[in-house]
């Protein structure tokens, strides 16, 4: 064979034309001793194409044109489709891990984004489902919603296995709102209401500011959301105006709320960590019961310990080992 190629070996390279390599460590270790691939981890279990593979790939599938379609190997997901594979790692990369189609900021800004046929397909693999979900039904197709698509954990294995991105739950923060508010931006000059400000701007107490940095370091503004005493789970950008309730007002935001909330934010399936008083976090546990709540003690020793939670990655990344450890946990149950 003049491509030096076993027929093993070739299904192998064929199967994996990505150029990330997997399949029975035989095959692999022949395949190595050749110099058709090299190891991509340190175990071993993966290994990556050389160029003298791809050579003995390309000439190997000349003399076999007819080939057919190339088998699985275990261990690794097989291919997507050219769209299909790029929508997928495109998620990956964002926050957010929604998959970006034409209803998507990605698709106004210019960026990359993808037609309907690519995101039906991407929901039918169950790469990604729909978020948010309607509350109270069984789980929407894309068809149904053409809401954006929002990548399942078996969507981050593939994005790991076929991108090499390191891709896992979104880390998400909720911070408690404040009372000391920016004014009310009142009417403009034909008497029409203002829009509010972004709750993202509209607390300005201490307290919460200070919350608000920790949370910044801690995760992207994207995955930060305000625990509104009135409104409940509320994105940075999104308008408020003013209001003067508290969690003990019988116009609080409901329990049953924060559950539709959680739920159409797919917190479910993401690492939490909640700042703020316990007050706050009492009023997410029932809809997030894996959250992590690190801040103890009175106000200023909140204020300390999120201070060195902006200043110092060993207490970020503790709170989140905490939280990923609380999800597994909640999830083995």
């Amino acid at each position: 064979m003049s491509h030096g190629l076993s027929p093993t070996g070739a299904k192998i390279l064929d199967t994996n034309d990505d150029g990330l390599v997997a399949g029975h460590p035989a095959a692999l270790a022949k395949l190595m001793s050749d110099g058709l691939i090299i190891p991509h981890t340190a175990d071993g279990g993966t290994h990556w194409m050389t160029e003298d593979g791809r050579t003995a790939l390309d000439a190997w599938r000349k003399e076999n044109p007819n080939r057919g379609a190339p088998a699985d190997v275990p261990g690794i997901l097989p291919k997507l489709p050219g769209r299909q594979h790029e929508a997928v790692l495109a998620a990956a990369r964002r926050p957010d891990q929604n998959v970006p189609g034409r209803d998507d900021p990605a698709c106004r800004a210019g960026q990359t984004w993808f037609r309907g046929s690519t995101l039906r397909k991407i929901a039918a693999s169950g790469y990604a489902v729909v978020r948010p979900e309607p509350y109270g039904a069984s789980q929407a197709t894309w068809e149904e919603t053409s809401r954006p698509l929002y990548l399942t954990e078996a969507g981050r294995l593939y994005a790991r296995q076929r991108g090499q991105i390191d891709v896992h739950r979104r880390r998400v923060v909720v911070i408690a709102c404040g009372e000391k508010k920016l004014p009310d931006p009142s009417v403009n000059g034909y008497g029409n209401p203002l829009p509010g400000h972004p709750a993202g701007e509209l607390y300005i107490g201490d307290y919460h500011r200070c919350l608000r940095a920790a949370a910044d370091a801690l995760t992207d503004p994207v995955l930060i959301f305000v625990a509104s005493a009135l409104h409940g789970l509320v994105p940075l950008d999104r308008p408020l105006h003013p209001y003067d309730v508290t969690l003990k007002d019988e116009r609080a935001v409901t329990p049953e709320t924060i559950r539709q909330q959680a739920a159409s934010l797919g917190l479910d399936d993401a690492d939490v960590i909640c700042l703020g008083g316990q007050d706050y976090a009492a009023l997410l546990l029932p809809s997030v019961p894996h959250l992590h709540a690190p801040l103890v003690g009175g106000m200023g020793d909140q204020r300390g310990q999120c201070a060195r939670a902006r200043d110092e990655a060993d207490v970020r990344e503790a709170w989140w080992k905490k939280a990923a450890t609380l999800h597994d946990e909640h999830a083995a149950r």
